[in-house]
């Protein structure tokens, strides 16, 4: 589980490589950091041989924007020591673990952009979406407040944004999954929310070095060693 810590308390870092708008594939990611392939065209997913799902949400409202992401992975139970438990008949006793992470952006670019990635090379993630829940009631953005990202601001719903389903083919591991808020005058309050999905199936793999999300594993993975007695 020490995985999917450090992934999330990695927000930060992430949200750091993120810039901005979404006009082309060359403006997804900050390609100072990133090793670029030949053109000039950098990893906007993390492609189909990832253990990653990148999660990106997007603020075209010219407010802050809190977006309050959630995502469902199956776990297998572990006892104390981190065994995973099976019942007598040898299956795995599995649930259902929520995680949510609040996302704080800003109006203007790079700010407007964010991110997190999430672990799917033990568990899959089974649904992503906006709202501590998941259910259309849940508030999935807070606009235009005080706080941080919005916080405090006005509550925009999910209620016209189901989640995104694994098991519904809407995503695959190695998917770039992202949110948009932006404004609209059809609807109550004046911003609308879209989700999409750029396969990582797309993804080209001929890059001239590491991509952004292996040198990501490799800082994991540095983290882990330091942390280790």
């Amino acid at each position: 589980m020490k995985r999917n810590v450090l992934i999330a308390t990695c927000v930060v870092a992430i949200a750091l490589v993120m810039s901005g708008g979404c006009g082309g594939a060359e403006a997804w990611l900050n390609p100072a950091f990133v090793n670029t392939f030949i053109g000039g065209q950098f990893p906007v997913t993390p492609g189909p041989s990832s253990a990653y799902v990148l999660v990106r949400v997007k603020n075209e409202t010219l407010q802050n924007a809190e977006f309050i992401v959630t995502y469902e992975q199956e776990v297998i139970e572990a006892d104390d020591d981190g065994n995973f438990l099976y019942d007598d008949f040898g299956n795995p006793v599995t649930r259902i673990e929520r995680t949510t992470t609040r996302l704080s952006t800003f109006p203007d670019a790079p700010a407007n952009d964010s991110g997190l990635l999430v672990d799917c090379s033990v568990f899959p993630v089974q649904r992503i979406g906006l709202g501590e829940t998941l259910l259309g009631e849940d508030a999935a953005v807070l606009i235009g407040g005080a706080g941080p990202g919005g916080a405090g601001g006005v509550r925009v719903t999910a209620q016209t944004l189901n989640p995104l389903s694994l098991l519904a083919g809407n995503f695959n591991c190695g998917d770039t999954v992202i949110f948009r808020a932006f404004r609209s005058t059809g609807v109550a309050g004046g911003v609308a929310l879209q989700s999409f999905v750029q396969p990582g199936s797309e993804q080209p793999g001929a890059f001239s070095g590491p991509s952004t999300f292996v040198s990501y594993d490799q800082v994991l993975e540095l983290h882990q060693r330091e942390d280790e007695p």
